[in-house]
C-alpha cells in the first residue's frame, strides 16, 4: 500500500457503483475514507474488502443523505472522527425516467433532494471545517446531462445542471478560502441506475445503448483523477466534452441529432 498520504476523504454513495470503486482506488493510494450510503451491509462489505487488500479502516456511516439532518451530521462525524476533511466526494445520486408529464412532481422533488440539495446540506457542513483548515476540495459527481438535457430524463437533467451551476459559483467563491471544486461529467455508466430502472415508464424501442456505457471502475479513476488533480472538470469518456459545445454553439444540429438516434421513441 502507498502510504505517502494521511489525508482524509469522506465518499457519499459509496455502496455500490462509481463511489465503491473510488473508495477503493483511493484506499490503496493512501487515503483514510469515511463512506456513507443507505445500505449498511454494502458498506461493511466494502470496508472488510478494503482491511483485507491492506488499506486503512474506514469510518462507516450509514445515512439517507436525502434527510438535510443525516447528510450535515455525516460531515460532521467523519471530521470530528478523523480530526480533519481534506475532501468530500459528493457522489450519491438517484436516476428515475419517465416522460415529463408521466412523472409526479413529488418524484421529481425526490430527485433533487438526493442529486442537488444534500449536496447543499454536505457542502454548507464541509466548507466551515475546511476553511479552519486552511484548505480543502470538493468533488462533485454531476453528469453528461449536466450539459445536455436528454429525453425521459427531464427532472434527473435538471437537477445535474443545478449541481452544475452550483459547483462553478462556488469554485471562484471559495477558492479564496482555499477550498477548491472539481466536477466529474461521467456519461452512462454500468451502475446499479440503468440497471434497475423500470422500462416499463419509457416507450417501446427506448435505445438501451449498453454497449456504450463505461465501466463503474472506469468513471470511479475519473473521480479519483479529480481528488488528486484537482482537475476543474472531467468528462467520461472524453468524446462527451466536444458534444457539449456543440449543442453549445448548434443547439438545433445537437436536437436533430439527438432526435434521430431516439428514433420514433419522440414521435
Amino acid at each position: 500500500m502507498n502510504n505517502s498520504t494521511s489525508k482524509v476523504a469522506l465518499v457519499t454513495g459509496a455502496s455500490s457503483g462509481i463511489g465503491r470503486e473510488a473508495a477503493k482506488i483511493l484506499s490503496s493510494r493512501g487515503w483514510r475514507l469515511a463512506l456513507t450510503a443507505r445500505r449498511k451491509d454494502r458498506l461493511d462489505s466494502l470496508a472488510e474488502e478494503i482491511a483485507k487488500a491492506g488499506g486503512h479502516s474506514p469510518l462507516i456511516l450509514p445515512a439517507d443523505i436525502s434527510k438535510p439532518d443525516e447528510a450535515r451530521a455525516l460531515v460532521l462525524s467523519a471530521a470530528s472522527y478523523f480530526g480533519r476533511l481534506d475532501v468530500l466526494v459528493n457522489n450519491a445520486g438517484i436516476l428515475r425516467m419517465a416522460l415529463f408529464m408521466a412523472m409526479p412532481v413529488n418524484e421529481m422533488r425526490e430527485i433533487f433532494e438526493t442529486n442537488f440539495w444534500a449536496t447543499i446540506e454536505t457542502v454548507r457542513a464541509a466548507v466551515p471545517i475546511m476553511e479552519k483548515q486552511g484548505a480543502g476540495h470538493i468533488v462533485q459527481v454531476g453528469s453528461g446531462v449536466s450539459r445536455r438535457g436528454l429525453p425521459f430524463m427531464g427532472a434527473y437533467a435538471a437537477s445535474k445542471f443545478a449541481l452544475l451551476g452550483f459547483t462553478e459559483s462556488l469554485r471562484l467563491e471559495l477558492k479564496p478560502k482555499g477550498i477548491s471544486l472539481s466536477l466529474v461529467l461521467p456519461g452512462g455508466t454500468d451502475t446499479e441506475m440503468p440497471n434497475t430502472l423500470d422500462r416499463s415508464r419509457l416507450p417501446p424501442g427506448y435505445p438501451q445503448r449498453e454497449s456504450s456505457r463505461v465501466s463503474a471502475h472506469r468513471a470511479a479513476r475519473a473521480v479519483v483523477k479529480a481528488v488528486e488533480k484537482k482537475s476543474i472538470e472531467i468528462y467520461v469518456p472524453w468524446w462527451i466534452r466536444p458534444g457539449t459545445w456543440i449543442s453549445a454553439i448548434f443547439p438545433s444540429l445537437a436536437d436533430r441529432l439527438i432526435r434521430r438516434s431516439y428514433g420514433k421513441t419522440l414521435q
